[in-house]
């Protein structure tokens, strides 16, 4: 099996960290920085709880940062860790994917 490729952290430091939030009645992963809103995860779920995983958005100001990439990598732990398949129609995710293959566990076909 080949060794997992570490994900690198975002370029720049914020205060407080960036923190991964939920929002299952709005569809969504957010990203935040406190109160500032970093970026969005859109999604949405079928009847039998797959995950289908349409778009990513990170705010221009964050941009090209390396936010993206951390707001899918906890994204995809939290679908993880909750056991939750996803298929990833998002071109940033299927990006992700390809480059990080530790996180193909949870794919299934459309």
């Amino acid at each position: 099996m080949t060794p997992p490729v570490p994900v690198p952290p975002p370029t720049v430091t914020l205060s407080p960290a960036p923190l991964l939030r939920h929002f299952p009645d709005r569809d969504r992963y957010e990203l935040w920085s406190g109160n500032e809103l970093i970026g969005v995860a859109g999604y949405e779920r079928r009847a039998d709880g797959t995950i289908v995983l349409l778009h990513t958005v990170v705010t221009e100001k964050y941009g090209r940062a390396g936010f993206a990439r951390l707001l899918v990598m906890s994204m995809l732990d939290d679908l993880d860790a909750a056991g939750t398949p996803f298929v990833p129609v998002c071109t940033y995710v299927q990006k992700f994917l390809e480059r990080f293959p530790q996180y193909r566990a949870g794919t299934v076909d459309t």
